[in-house]
């Protein structure tokens, strides 16, 4: 009998990172404890990612091409320019002398 668990090979498998279970990729889960494991925090870059495509796509567009509903795809949009907005303004700041 033929163990369902067994990872491909680039040769016969169209993902990057294949998952144990043939057919399938490996689970987003899995791969973050992996890059937790090598020290590499996938948490913030996710979300810069994510305020970067906000700011520079259509709600609509964001929405599909994520595939979130559109009203998470707003909250985003404003979410990201509030984030624009707060970091302009810090830059803009004089630090004080003391």
């Amino acid at each position: 009998m033929r163990s369902l668990w067994s990872f491909g090979t680039p040769k016969d498998v169209p993902w990057l990172f294949p998952g144990g279970c043939p057919g399938h990729p490996l689970g987003d889960d899995r791969i973050g404890q992996r890059l937790h494991k090598i020290g590499i925090w996938s948490r913030q870059d996710r979300s810069t990612a994510l305020f970067t495509l906000a700011a520079e796509l259509p709600a609509a567009i964001l929405a599909r091409v994520l595939g979130v509903h559109i009203q998470v795809a707003v909250q985003w949009q404003k979410a990201s320019a509030d984030w624009a907005s707060y970091a302009a303004d810090v830059s803009r700041r004089v630090p004080e002398k003391q």
